[in-house]
């Protein structure tokens, strides 16, 4: 099975657009695709995506869209109310390990919701000075204390912490429930030789079993692109586990196998 672990749907046209993404993935060979919002304006809202996911059930997964510092734990049983299978997190008003945040992230572990978090570099957009936005809220680091925390909340860290890349792979491989997506430009600047020394305890006898965490079981296939640069995505992501020479069992499981252990579909 093959999952993408990322992707967003637009708030134009979003029915449209779900349909041209079935075409797509149906020629690419794409099994199931985790959908979620950024927050209005530009990004379908979490009532639509749980109807786009009640209409698409072969094909969809849907998260529930939180800003954290302006949510309660309500919004979390909303989520699971409609039927949505995790949450995203982007724009946090705090650091993502801040005292507030904690009671949410309980409630969605209680309630087997696992979270997508931004991470990093974020897009500027217009009347974003209006908005309090920092990236350093977003860091890989945040994880860390809610990882520790809540050990069987699955935790999903997008673009590898981009620009924070060593500090992304070292939450990965503390924490069996950390996980990590290379979405965003990190496949275009980073040439694949750079995965093998970030992920060096593959090659470590004395450190690779540490938590049992195998680098190539914390990696989650995704695009977070538009449906015409979906297939440019798979490519870069082919050829890094190409180069890497990953078996075919741990491939397997990048493109979609522990994604699909996350979300409950088997794998």
């Amino acid at each position: 099975m093959v999952i993408d672990a990322h992707h967003h749907v637009p708030a134009r046209d979003p029915v449209g657009y779900v349909a041209r993404l079935r075409q797509e993935t149906q020629r690419l060979g794409i099994d199931r695709v985790v959908v979620c919002s950024a927050g209005p304006p530009h990004w379908a809202g979490n009532d639509t995506i749980a109807t786009l996911q009640a209409d698409n059930p072969d094909l969809l997964i849907g998260l529930g869209y939180l800003q954290l510092g302006a949510v309660t734990v309500r919004d979390v049983d909303r989520v699971a109310e409609m039927g949505l299978k995790g949450l995203k997190f982007i724009w946090p008003l705090h650091d993502y390990d801040h005292d507030d945040f904690m009671p949410i992230y309980e409630r969605a572990a209680a309630l087997g919701l696992p979270c997508l978090f931004h991470l990093g570099i974020v897009a500027r957009d217009p009347g974003q000075q209006f908005r309090d936005v920092s990236m350093a809220r977003m860091r890989p680091v945040h994880l860390d204390r809610i990882a520790r925390r809540l050990p069987v909340l699955p935790l999903i860290g997008a673009h590898f912490g981009n620009p924070w890349y060593e500090e992304a792979a070292e939450l990965a491989r503390m924490h069996p429930n950390v996980f990590f997506d290379l979405t965003g430009s990190t496949l275009k600047k980073k040439a694949p030789a750079y995965f093998g020394e970030l992920l060096w305890w593959a090659r470590n006898e004395q450190y690779g079993r540490m938590g049992d965490n195998h680098p190539y079981e914390k990696l989650l296939f995704g695009t977070d692109v538009g449906i015409e640069l979906i297939e440019d995505v798979l490519t870069d992501y082919r050829r890094l586990l190409d180069h890497l020479e990953m078996p075919a069992g741990f491939r397997a499981r990048v493109m979609g196998g522990t994604a699909a252990r996350i979300f409950g579909l088997g794998g």
